[in-house]
């Protein structure tokens, strides 16, 4: 039976949504152990219902754009104040660049032991000039709390106090570069992990299972090309609707919602007008697990992303799924290799036509069921949901007895 008088544990994000499809698993696992009272703090959507299945769920609002309003800044800061001040956590776990802030700020005036995760660097890869030093700015301030505690009127060092989980090396030296981090204060974990269920799930598609081979010149082998995520243009959305301009012959399915809080993202009006000019072209929405869910007969992932990512899920639940992923150079985020998927060069239209080829050109020549093999036994190593889940609790555990009698 669980202490209630437990001191609790914070997750805390900037959507429900995000704790619900990257840390279920994790939520789980904190609600089933005995040792542990978990409280998330996030905004209210459509998926809080569900994450209140495995924890006291306190609403906060903050705005998931880049809401330049100080005072509605200011409002999520004091309400975070007062959350910490009634409930006294142990421990805290923030997630995504503005949470991350905020919760630097509140957990050094409270002396909070917490672990910050890096879940990729978003908009400052694509920012120049003042609004990429403000970004760097924000992460030094961040960082430099994070690293020291409050003792009466001074600060004073505390390296104990925190940790930091960076998805991947790029990003992790990356900030490192930006602001001296010890080395024992920082963790790499690749991204959230895909479910186990995908590796246990015996999903067919002809790449893997096919004998019959094709003409690389021909439109025998109707593929069907893949996009997951949010409607954003540096996410790569646009990329994917020129190509298939070019192939109008195959199938483009668009998993993935517009992003009101984004000024990159689509909107409606967008959408209907490549709905009109394109017949190939299926916008699908919001789906749960749809390389899961669907039966493509010869699905290929496209990934063509330049945003800030640290490690796109979809790329890891298609390669369990022995699912081809052509991706972009940044979205492979220097941890997969041309030996577990296809690269694109460069970021043009001709670039990604040429994996295209390569894909076909693997697939006559059989070597194509070898690299989807390899990629699926590398997800069964080091990136199912259940390890990360394990190295993520470790930290807690590691975190909680360094800082018990300090």
């Amino acid at each position: 039976m669980r202490n209630n008088n437990l001191n609790p544990i914070f997750l805390i994000a900037n959507s429900s949504w995000y704790l619900s499809h990257y840390r279920k698993l994790l939520l789980k696992e904190l609600n089933y152990n005995k040792n542990y009272r978990l409280i998330t703090i996030s905004p209210i959507d459509s998926y809080t219902k569900e994450i209140s299945k495995f924890s006291l769920n306190i609403p906060w609002r903050i705005s998931r754009s880049g809401n330049k309003n100080i005072f509605l800044l200011f409002i999520s800061l004091l309400r975070l104040i007062l959350i910490f001040r009634t409930m006294k956590p142990k421990l805290v776990h923030s997630h995504t660049l503005k949470t991350n802030f905020l919760t630097s700020l509140v957990a050094f005036f409270f002396s909070t032991p917490c672990i910050i995760s890096f879940a990729g660097l978003g908009q400052i890869s694509n920012s120049k000039g003042l609004k990429r030093f403000i970004l760097l700015m924000i992460i030094k301030i961040m960082i430099f709390l994070s690293l020291r505690e409050l003792k009466g009127n001074c600060i004073i060092k505390n390296y104990k106090r925190c940790s930091f989980i960076f998805q991947n090396k790029k990003d992790m030296n990356f900030i490192k570069n930006v602001i001296n981090i010890p080395n024992k204060n920082t963790n790499l974990i690749f991204g959230s992990g895909v479910p186990d269920n995908y590796i246990n799930e015996n999903k067919k598609n002809n790449w893997i299972y096919s004998e019959k081979h094709y003409s690389s010149n021909s439109n025998e082998i109707k593929l069907d090309f893949i996009y997951l995520s949010r409607l954003l243009k540096s996410k790569g959305i646009l990329t994917f609707i020129q190509l298939a301009n070019h192939y109008e012959f195959h199938n483009y399915s668009i998993y993935g919602v517009v992003d009101p809080s984004s000024s990159d993202s689509l909107n409606k009006q967008d959408i209907n007008n490549f709905k009109l000019r394109n017949n190939n072209l299926h916008f699908h929405g919001l789906k749960k697990n749809p390389l899961l869910n669907q039966n493509y007969r010869y699905p290929i992932l496209l990934v063509p992303s330049i945003y800030g990512e640290g490690l796109p899920r979809g790329i890891i639940e298609a390669m369990a799924l022995h699912i081809p992923v052509i991706s972009s150079q940044n979205a492979s985020c220097d941890l997969f290799d041309e030996s577990l998927i296809y690269i694109s060069k460069e970021n043009s239209i001709n670039s990604y036509k040429n994996c295209i080829s390569e894909v076909i050109k693997d697939f006559n020549s059989g070597k194509i069921k070898t690299k989807l093999k390899k990629g699926n036994e590398f997800v069964k190593k080091d990136l199912l949901e259940s390890q990360v889940v394990k190295k993520t609790i470790s930290i807690y555990q590691e975190m909680e007895n360094i800082n018990r009698n300090v």
